[in-house]
């Protein structure tokens, strides 16, 4: 106990020193921000000391101004990928919850007869019945590897990017709860995979209870990417997810709808445990991200931060279409946040937060 304060303590002096040291050679914000975009004049014993501060403390020693300096810096670092970290990381997460056959339920995963756990409340149950078992794919979609993605996140971070198509440019796309696609200079429009949280739906389209018009022309923004939801989470989810599926084919679109598979989100939750996150719930954020990093090369993220202000301290948006936070208690936005910095760092998935 005694060695662990004396750890935490020399990081913690070190960086108070090196804010300090920052302090002192921070130029005009105007040239400081064309610097970290350009990753010019960071020296490699800076990168060297923060990426070893970053990945040997928690988040809960740094003062918020100077979490955002450091993060800045290293943003300013080359990046690096670390294919012995990145196989390591996909190999632990293949190994608990092999999201290439157990993420959505499908007929080669699931029988006539089962009955499943529902994920968020355990003491639901589902019998999966002829019928249900027919809207489920016969097989994962992702079996074979993808070799670039980006998965998007909806953070007001993305507003003025221009990273539009550096996402577009990606091999497959995953977005989260059908966000908007009005700024694509900045987010792009290419959407291969899309979430969406019931409450969303139940909301802003009355739960498809009546004129489902509005959630159509909705989803035909998206072309025809596959929708995931969480249908066996909670047993208000099950009704209006089944309404999606039904919508979809009703109208013929080529939009796909499937179903997570509680018992992959219950082990992916146990496995971010076991890596020292606490949360009420896993955010959509990580279960997409932990999804990209089984079944695709190279992963890079847009729009994960989770934070009211940029690198600059400049206050922004909690999304880039509105001001929205999510409801306190449920998820660890910072600390999954956290934990993408540290993958970034490691060199097993590029974290972008600058301009493109």
């Amino acid at each position: 106990m005694v060695r662990g304060w004396k750890y935490l303590l020399s990081f913690s002096t070190a960086l108070t020193c090196y804010l300090f040291y920052l302090s002192l050679h921070t130029p005009h914000q105007t040239q400081h921000h064309r610097v970290w975009k350009h990753g010019a004049n960071v020296s490699t014993s800076e990168c060297s000391h923060l990426r070893s501060l970053i990945l040997n403390s928690v988040l809960r020693i740094f003062k918020q101004q100077a979490f955002f300096k450091v993060v800045k810096t290293l943003q300013g670092c080359p990046w690096k990928e670390d294919q012995t970290e990145r196989n390591l990381l996909q190999a632990n997460l293949g190994k608990c919850c092999n999201a290439s056959y157990s993420m959505i339920m499908t007929q080669e995963n699931t029988v006539i007869g089962q009955t499943i756990t529902f994920d968020a409340e355990t003491k639901i149950k589902q019998n999966i019945t002829k019928s249900l078992y027919s809207l489920f794919p016969k097989k994962s979609p992702f079996q074979k590897p993808i070799r670039t993605c980006a998965v998007v996140g909806n953070g007001g971070i993305l507003t003025n990017s221009s990273c539009g198509a550096q996402i577009d440019g990606a091999d497959f796309v995953f977005r989260l709860n059908f966000p908007p696609l009005n700024w694509t200079d900045d987010i792009g429009a290419k959407t291969d995979l899309v979430t969406s949280n019931p409450s969303i739906l139940m909301n802003k389209f009355s739960s498809l209870t009546e004129k489902r018009k509005p959630f159509i022309m909705m989803v035909q923004e998206y072309s025809s990417p596959l929708i995931l939801l969480p249908a066996f989470s909670y047993s208000a989810n099950t009704e209006v997810s089944l309404r999606v599926l039904y919508t979809i084919e009703d109208f013929d679109l080529n939009s796909k709808v499937v179903f997570f598979n509680p018992e992959y989100l219950k082990n992916l939750s146990a496995y971010w445990k076991s890596m020292g996150l606490k949360f009420g719930r896993l955010s959509s954020g990580l279960m997409v991200v932990s999804i990209a990093m089984e079944v695709c090369d190279k992963v890079t993220l847009f729009g994960f931060w989770p934070f009211s202000k940029d690198l600059n301290g400049v206050p922004i948006l909690h999304h880039y279409y509105d001001n929205v936070p999510p409801k306190p208690g449920i998820h660890a936005m910072p600390d999954e946040f956290y934990k993408y910095l540290q993958m970034h760092i490691q060199g097993s998935l590029r974290l972008n937060l600058e301009h493109c």
